[in-house]
């Protein structure tokens, strides 16, 4: 996925429910080296999925909520000046 990202700048990714894409492929943008130039963008369709997978990606890189990852949703966020997803 790193190596498409690389060379594409659209990517789709289709995966069973449990696959990981939730959690995995915003850490595999990092590593990629997105989020220096601007935060990583990762949608949820519900809030408290957003808040859920935000504390999970947060949680995984042993990082406090609001730091490196944080979650903006309607009429609450957590986010920082450092915040990258």
């Amino acid at each position: 996925i790193r190596r498409l990202l690389a060379a594409h700048q659209v990517i789709v990714v289709a995966g069973e429910t449990g696959s990981g894409k939730t959690t995995q492929l915003p850490k595999i943008c990092l590593e990629a080296g997105y989020g220096r130039r601007g935060m990583i963008g990762h949608t949820q369709p519900r809030r408290l999925a957003a808040r859920i997978a935000a504390a999970r990606i947060a949680f995984e890189l042993d990082v406090p909520m609001g730091d490196a990852v944080g979650y903006a949703v309607r009429f609450s966020d957590q986010v920082g000046p450092r915040t990258l997803v």
